[in-house]
């Protein structure tokens, strides 16, 4: 047994607030004050975690302990990365993304460019991600759209809302990854339990923006189709394009339908697109196993198809993968020495109602969003706060998963502060404020959420019929706080 050379005190509400409050402090501080990477605030913010508990009386093999557990709950997730990395990269190789992006091209329309903008980003988004399909093809949308005279807020709005559909919907994005890793579920379980009210979500998405494209003059000084054109030639003279090229997308389709995890899935899409790339695109071996480490760097000479295609690639993922790391190590810190218990419990104690519940969450999203300026510590500590309380009222973990990631996930490019929205701005050059209003998805969404969580929790399976009531639930709630996970399965 362990020897202490004093006893464990009581963590107290002013201890948890302090650990997360010092780390808003230094996070916003460096990432907003100092344009500096989420990474080193966060190794600061586990220190000053560290060292509240060992003044608490706990030893450092305590707080080693719990950070390696924290870090050991995401290590699936990030084998996940690894292999999207892999993916994106083969894919990019193969002529896969390349022909997404061609028959997405082909159907644009000057009064259809809005609703067009949003769908081909979201569709891009699902393989790239946010970031890299807002740096992409949301780059070439926006010349198109100042070709067209449609305000550039506008224009980046949509292409903002398409990118971050992604976050919710693609298991091959890395928010969800770490999101069904903290949740303790699978990522194409966690992505498909709310398929539905997103993908009514971007309906409605799409005939508002629809209803405002075809209310504009979008009479440039440019047609459209030169703009397109040059796209459409320069990526049918670099790739063979066809329907062919699809098939390592649908090996990933017939993957998640027949429930095949996550891991295996990523690898056999990525084998598919190997094949593909050798026999189809005329690349030799050791070019696809370079493309698959360290992705593609696009050299067809054409400036607009190079950004375009230049990504993948594990390395390009190794950056994600460290705040990733250092979330998870700070949130096993507050978790598993009882920090976050001390600072959760008597919020949730007042959330009698499964709506409030609910809200709660989803605000706590938005609000990590702004006070801790990256979207990971908001997804994992979201994830980490309200867990306890979800399970105890028999929520499966993908529901609560994907409450969490509703807001968590997608309102960080709203905040002008957050790294998210820093990115927007730099890739897109359209300040926050000005893309924000018109980034529908982002905000409606949770909105979403909150609407039928609050109305039909229950008939949509996500509460089980009869909730735990009080005085049972303090109950369970300090047998949680004193087992864990355990005690709540007991």
């Amino acid at each position: 047994m362990k020897t202490r050379e004093k006893p464990i005190k009581e963590v107290k509400f002013r201890h948890g607030v302090l650990a997360l409050g010092a780390l808003a402090v230094v996070m916003f501080g460096c990432v907003v004050g100092l344009g500096a990477e989420p990474q080193i605030p966060l190794v600061i913010g586990c220190a000053i975690a560290g060292g509240i508990v060992m003044y608490l009386g706990r030893t450092w093999e305590d707080v080693l302990d719990a950070m390696l557990k924290g870090i050991n709950d995401a290590m699936e997730a990030v084998l996940i990365l690894m292999c999207i990395g892999m993916l994106v990269g083969v894919w990019i190789q193969s002529g896969t993304v390349p022909t997404m992006i061609y028959y997405g091209l082909m159907v644009v329309t000057p009064e259809l460019f809005l609703p067009i903008a949003f769908l081909v980003t979201l569709a891009v988004g699902i393989v790239l991600g946010a970031w890299g399909a807002a740096g992409t093809i949301g780059i070439a949308f926006l010349g198109i759209a100042a070709a067209l005279n449609i305000p550039l807020g506008m224009a980046a709005g949509a292409i903002v809302a398409g990118a971050y559909v992604s976050e919710i919907l693609s298991p091959l994005v890395d928010g969800p990854n770490l999101a069904a890793a903290i949740a303790d579920c699978g990522v194409f379980q966690l992505c498909k339990r709310f398929l539905v009210p997103c993908l009514l979500t971007c309906a409605g998405c799409t005939v508002i923006y629809l209803v405002i494209g075809m209310n504009l003059d979008v009479t440039g000084s440019v047609d459209v189709s030169s703009q397109v054109s040059s796209l459409l030639v320069a990526l049918d003279a670099n790739y063979n394009i066809g329907p062919v090229t699809l098939i390592p997308l649908a090996v990933m389709i017939v993957c998640i339908a027949l429930k095949v995890p996550a891991l295996p899935s990523f690898l056999a899409a990525t084998a598919v697109g190997m094949l593909e790339a050798c026999l189809l695109q005329g690349s030799d071996l050791a070019t696809v196993v370079e493309v698959a480490n360290l992705g593609v760097v696009s050299t067809t000479g054409f400036a607009e198809l190079d950004t375009l295609l230049s990504n993948g690639g594990i390395q390009e993922m190794m950056s994600t993968i460290s705040i990733v790391v250092l979330v998870m190590a700070f949130g096993g810190i507050m978790q598993h020495t009882h920090l976050m218990d001390a600072l959760v419990d008597p919020i949730v104690s007042r959330l009698r109602r499964f709506a409030q519940l609910v809200t709660a969450t989803v605000f706590s999203g938005a609000l990590f969003n702004v006070l801790l300026p990256d979207q990971y510590p908001a997804i994992t500590l979201s994830t980490q706060m309200y867990s306890k309380e979800f399970r105890r009222r028999g929520v499966h973990n993908d529901v609560w998963g994907n409450i969490v990631n509703s807001s968590a996930g997608i309102t960080s490019v709203l905040v002008p502060w957050n790294t998210c929205a820093v990115y927007m701005v730099t890739v897109l050059g359209v300040q926050c404020l000005a893309y924000a209003p018109y980034a529908f998805f982002c905000y409606l969404y949770p909105l979403v959420i909150i609407v039928l969580g609050a109305l039909f929790g229950k008939k949509l399976g996500w509460l089980p019929q009869t909730e735990v009531a009080e005085p049972e639930a303090a109950a369970l709630r300090e047998g949680c706080s004193d087992g864990g996970v355990a005690a709540q399965n007991a």
